[in-house]
């Protein structure tokens, strides 16, 4: 089918690799149905902004790893859930009008690397509720949440649970989803015995895939269910669980455009539904207190929140200063604060009677800099045990760049995970310590400032430069 202009219509499929298309189309899923989006969130993503509205469903199809042990390979599994790493789950809309003989129906998991163990699968399964895990549904579920897409998932299991992969298999593609043949070769020169294994996964993930095809061939996908005016229902995708608090502390000495942009942008890719921010009295890894009184930084951080304009295809996220690290004498332990922070959060769930499965659950959001400081931070590890990490990259770091850096810097396991705490934000080009540089040369700071910050700067004479 096409509409009137020439596109196709009907369902189209979204697969992380070429081989994952090659085969599906092999077993007979027409090729121009299916495109090839490259693995992990930054494929996902790049398909999204390159490609305008589905005409049709769009499911997201192709291999994933066993956390169930009743799953043997080649079992399909329509996703009914999509969890987060804080444990809220997104339903797929279209999932209830999938009709698979077979097929299992459960929960997937998302992780930004292999989990290649058989002893990893089974404690992601347990803590997850999973049956499944991939490198793509839960960023794929986010943004075809946001754009209000007539979304699924479909995968087929590669390797089960209890089989052990190599580490490296994510290595072996490129961005764009396809095979590395020679740095495939010099892993396997490097270690001979690799070569019997991959291929038994090669032979086993071909099988898997055709099974996939199979059914998804002549898969009929019934319409999406319309209001009695003949609409789509306002949102698909169901997201429930427990809510969601980044957590964003700074000097804000003045706070700035980035102060105010990248905050949002990191709750909306994370799913959080509110920020919070803490301004500090004292930073305890720098010397000199800020140049602004905690009083005057507090009034500029309400100016420009008062002003803040929602994320573009996001539900609103709320917004608050808290205020109790200025009103503490003495420097601000991040430590401190976020303790302070959850021990309220756990007495008012008590009070209002919550699970703890559905008590809040915090972020923490830094910049690349603090990142690849974190290990001088008092009580660190138990900072990341209460809010893990958020990391914007902050020029001339990029995700790419910081990932060397946190191997260099972190033990592997720790460095995986600092990886994956690290977001591809558009980092803003701007610092409060230039804006006061700027201000007291006498030049104009206006674009590098939230509206209404700069009349309380003027009105206050901040960052003049002295007579």
């Amino acid at each position: 089918m096409t509409t009137p202009d020439g596109r196709a219509t009907g369902t189209t499929f979204l697969t992380p690799l070429a081989f994952e298309r090659k085969v599906l189309a092999s077993a007979g899923v027409p090729a121009d149905r299916i495109h090839v989006c490259g693995p992990g969130r930054e494929g996902v993503r790049r398909w999204v902004d390159q490609h305008g509205e589905p005409e049709g469903p769009i499911v997201l199809v192709g291999l994933a790893g066993g956390l169930d042990a009743r799953l043997a390979s080649g079992d399909l599994v329509v996703v009914d859930e999509v969890v987060d790493p804080h444990g809220r789950v997104t339903e797929p809309p279209v999932c209830r009008r999938l009709r698979i003989a077979d097929a299992t129906r459960g929960r997937v998991t998302t992780t930004g690397r292999i989990v290649a163990s058989a002893e990893a699968k089974h404690a992601l399964g347990r803590t997850t509720g999973a049956v499944i895990v991939d490198l793509e549904s839960l960023h794929f579920a986010e943004l075809a949440r946001e754009r209000d897409w007539d979304w699924g998932i479909v995968r087929v299991v590669g390797d089960p649970a209890d089989q052990a992969v190599p580490a490296a298999l994510d290595r072996f593609v490129d961005h764009l989803g396809r095979s590395r043949p020679g740095l495939i070769a010099a892993e396997v020169f490097r270690r001979p015995a690799l070569l019997g294994t991959l291929r038994h996964l090669a032979r086993q993930s071909r099988s898997a895939l055709l099974e996939l095809g199979a059914a998804l061939r002549d898969l009929p996908v019934p319409p999406a269910p319309t209001t009695d005016s003949g609409q789509r229902p306002e949102r698909v995708g169901r997201r429930t669980g427990p809510r969601s608090i980044l957590v964003f502390g700074g000097s804000f000495d003045p706070p700035h455009r980035g102060h105010l942009t990248l905050p949002f942008e990191a709750a909306a890719r994370l799913g959080c539904d509110e920020v919070v921010f803490v301004p500090a009295r004292v930073n305890p890894l720098k010397v000199d207190a800020p140049p602004a009184n905690p009083e005057d930084r507090v009034r500029m951080l309400e100016a420009a929140l008062a002003r803040r304009t929602s994320v573009p295809g996001h539900p609103p996220i709320e917004a608050r200063i808290d205020r109790r690290e200025i009103d503490r004498d003495g420097p601000s332990f991040t430590f401190a604060t976020l303790e302070s922070i959850h021990r309220e959060l756990v007495e008012a769930s008590e009070r209002d009677g919550l699970e703890l499965r559905m008590r809040p659950r915090l972020r923490l959001l830094i910049g690349s800099d603090q990142a690849l400081d974190f290990d001088r931070w008092r009580d660190w590890r138990k900072i990341i045990a209460l809010a893990p990490p958020v990391v914007m990259p902050r020029p001339p770091e990029t995700r790419t760049t910081l990932a060397a850096r946190y191997r260099d810097h972190f033990d592997p396991a720790l460095a995986g995970r600092w990886a994956t705490w690290t977001l591809d934000l558009a980092a803003e080009g701007v610092s409060s310590s230039e804006i006061r540089n700027r201000r007291a040369r006498g030049e104009d700071v206006s674009a590098l400032l939230p509206d209404g910050v700069l009349e309380i700067i003027e009105e206050l004479g901040l960052y003049e430069a002295s007579p």
